[in-house]
């Protein structure tokens, strides 16, 4: 059987704190950040065969956007989450795979939020992108 899932069935929560959660109310979607690493170049005169040469930089976790439907009370918290002076806990669960009987995989992350509403057609759904910019390194717990 194939352990693959859908997104249908995620959850995506906020903290001030790190300890109490709230979920991000019609999210339509799941962000989860993608880690990237600088390279620095450190070519020199001597280096062997005429190839340049690199070390190993900074990690950077980089900016996700979530979607979601527009409600008064999620945009209220956004607009209140982007005036804070430190940067938000966000968390996404998704849901079991087959073989996991307690819980599915975890991605938890600290960011800077920016609600973004989507200008919409007069009869489309009234949206929002919540962009994060990462800040540390992101946590992946594999669900049980």
């Amino acid at each position: 059987m194939s352990e693959q899932i859908i997104a249908y069935g995620a959850t995506v929560e906020r903290s001030t704190d790190g300890s109490t959660w709230a979920d991000i109310p019609e999210c339509k979607g799941i962000a989860i950040p993608v880690v990237t690493t600088e390279y620095q170049e450190v070519t020199s005169l001597d280096s062997p065969n005429g190839f340049r040469e690199y070390i190993k930089g900074l990690k950077d976790a980089g900016e996700v956007t979530v979607p979601m439907g527009y409600t008064a009370d999620g945009y209220e918290a956004m607009v209140a989450d982007q005036e804070a002076a430190d940067s938000i806990y966000y968390r996404v669960t998704l849901k079991k795979q087959p073989s996991q009987t307690t819980s599915g995989d975890k991605f938890e992350f600290r960011a800077f939020p920016t609600p973004e509403l989507e200008a919409n057609d007069i009869g489309a759904p009234v949206n929002i992108n919540l962009q994060l910019r990462m800040t540390g390194a992101p946590t992946w717990t594999k669900g049980s």
